[in-house]
Parts: structure tokens; sequence; C-alpha cells
């Protein structure tokens, strides 16, 4: 039986290495001196009076600025019309066209059609700038990267109340589930954009047919990314750690519950099998280093007791590396990753279910059919 354990034990931890092989961030060796080209920035909004300073401030304090600043409000209830103009930007509301087309991707394409920049940078609104070279270091990078494709930006996730580590896992696998972060990397094609962040040159993206190509997709990046793949434009992905951060759902653990649960099971259908195959070992570990370690417990066997608790503090250290790869995570709440894991999987079968069976999910008062 300890053989076998260990044995498996090898083969989860090998694959959790494998799966988050390496998170590469913008360097900061820029030129300050190099043209590029006008920027638009474009933030699709909908009830974020209390995210948008944070965004808008950020930005305003920008080494490198924007030729412009556009929120769209996507029929808010609340003042984020208001808070947006107080900071500067300009402020489009949203009109449903004649086939009801609604949500962040409408909103997006909306901000499209008014921008005058001949770069487009969509940004959600509770992203934010932590560094004032922040957006030189992404337009630059862009422009190295030869300015023809997509360059997606994952946020670093910052918190500040205890309930949003419950956010760890899901952000760990936004990473894993892009494919390129892996032991294989580029061999591997990109399942994706990210959802917060997407640039491109602006001819190309109506060239394409932006968002409206991916208007009935709930993972609009990632289907506009996957898009812009098939379509031969380079797809250059990034973690966003010091370069863009964000603190997701701060309003309380039931919309944190909300916000995971309405797309991340539709997400996992873009991502390889081979990593499919290798997140489910991993994910697997969680629980069997657990039981195990119980097991052992009752059982009373002292050598016993020892490997299994090796086991779980050596899973608990590489959960806690990978954490620190997608935010800021604390150790304690990794120390007790079993709940995190019960967690993750509840909110995933409420997802697959609300997916696959509802067909249809809630956000922010507006119900979405998919």
């Amino acid at each position: 039986m300890i053989y076998v354990y260990i044995f498996i034990f090898l083969l989860i931890y090998i694959s959790g290495w494998l799966i988050l092989w390496k998170v590469p961030t913008l360097q900061r060796d820029f030129n300050p001196s190099t043209k590029t080209k006008s920027f638009s920035i474009i933030i699709p909004a909908r009830n974020e009076a209390h995210n948008l300073p944070i965004l808008l401030e950020s930005i305003n304090k920008q080494s490198l600025k924007p030729l412009e600043v556009i929120v769209v409000d996507d029929d808010s209830q609340d003042n984020t019309a208001a808070i947006a103009r107080q900071f500067g930007a300009r402020v489009l509301a949203f009109l449903v066209d004649e086939t009801n087309w609604v949500g962040k991707s409408a909103a997006c394409w909306r901000g499209s059609q008014e921008a005058n920049g001949e770069w487009l940078l969509f940004l959600d609104a509770d992203i934010f700038l932590p560094e004032k070279d922040s957006l030189a270091a992404i337009v630059q990078t862009y422009q190295n990267t030869g300015a023809r494709g997509v360059l997606s930006i994952q946020p670093y996730h910052v918190i500040r109340s205890a309930y949003e580590n419950f956010s760890v896992i899901f952000n760990i696998l936004v990473l894993t589930g892009m494919n390129r972060f892996s032991f294989l990397g580029e061999r591997l094609e990109a399942a994706g954009a990210f959802g917060p962040s997407f640039l491109c040159d602006r001819t190309i993206y109506f060239k394409l047919g932006g968002h409206k190509q991916v208007k009935d997709s709930i993972m609009e990046n990632i289907a506009l990314g996957k898009y812009f793949l098939d379509n031969q434009y380079p797809l250059t992905l990034y973690g966003g750690k010091g370069t863009l951060h964000f603190r997701m759902y701060p309003d309380g653990l039931r919309l944190l519950t909300q916000g995971w649960s309405k797309s991340f099971a539709s997400a996992s259908g873009s991502t390889h099998p081979a990593i499919i195959m290798g997140i489910s070992l991993w994910i697997s570990g969680a629980f069997i280093t657990f039981f195990y370690f119980i097991i052992a417990l009752l059982q009373g066997d002292i050598p016993i007791i020892l490997i299994a608790l090796a086991g779980y503090l050596l899973y608990f250290m590489q959960f806690l590396i990978m954490s620190q790869k997608a935010g800021q995570f604390h150790w304690v709440a990794i120390l007790c990753y079993p709940i995190l894991f019960l967690y993750f999987v509840a909110t995933f079968i409420w997802s697959t279910i609300q997916t696959h069976f509802f067909q249809s999910v809630s956000w922010k008062g507006r119900k979405i059919n998919l």
C-alpha cells in the first residue's frame, strides 16, 4: 500500500510542476524614447462604481498616456458613468442593437467603434496598473512582438479579505488552462486570450470582425483570441505580476462563487487534453494526500504517518509556489488546501450544471443564456 501511495504521489507531484512550468512577466528594460502608435483604452463596465476609481486613477498616473480612455456604461444601476467622468474618461451609454446583443462583448464592440487609437486595449474594470510604467511596458512589449496579433495578460490577484483565498485554484487553472505555461510551452497552441485584458491593432480587429465574431460566447476573449489564431495572427500571453493587478470579487463569498461559476466549466473546453490530464492528476492529489494522512493517523503506524505527513507538506509547498505565480494568496489558507479544493469542486460542479443543463447563468442582475 505504501509503495502504491508513493508512486501515485510522485506522478501527481510531477504533473503539478509540468502543467505550470513557467509564467513569464513583462520586462521593464524598454526605452522610454521609443515611439509607439496611439492607443485607446476601452473599459466595459456594469455597476463598477467601486472598481473604476482604482483603475482610472492608476491610468492617470501612468508615464505613457493613452490617446483616450473610453468607459462603456452597460446599463449600470449605480453611478458608474458619473465616476468615470470624474476621472476624465469618455463615457458611452450602451446601445442595445436590433438583435438584443448585450453583455461584455457587446460593450467592447460599442467602445471599439467609437475609439480613435491605432491600437485598442480592452481592460476589465476591476484591474489596476500597479507601477507608473506599467502601461509603457505593455505597449512596448506589444510593439516588440510586431504588433500584428494579440497581447493578453492575466492580472496578478491581490487580496484583502480571507474569503478571497477561495479564488486561488481558479486563478492557477486560468494560467494552466491556456496551455502556454506548461512544460511544453509554445509547442501547444494557446487556448485563447485572457478575459481581463486584450491588446490588438485596430485595423486587424475590424478586419476580423472583433467582438462581434464572438457575440454568443460567454468567454469572449478566449474565443476572440482563438479566432485571431485561426486567422494566422499570433497570440502572446503573459502573467501580470508587476504590470496588471486586480482584486476579484471584493463584495463577498456569494458573488465570488457566482462569478467563478458563471463561466469556468465553459472555459475548460479550450484546454489541451494533455493539460487536462495533468490538471486532473494534480487536483486528485489534494484529496489523496489528505485522506491518506487521515488513514495513517487512524492506523497509528508512525513510519506511515511520517510518510503521509511528508506527502501533505510537499503538496502544500508545491501549491504555495504555484499560487504565488497567480496572486498574493496567504500561506495559511494554502496549508488548509483540502477546504479550498472542496470549494473548487463544488463550484465547478455547479458551473457545469448551469452551463450544460440550465444553459444560463446570472451575473450582476442579468440572466445570460448560453
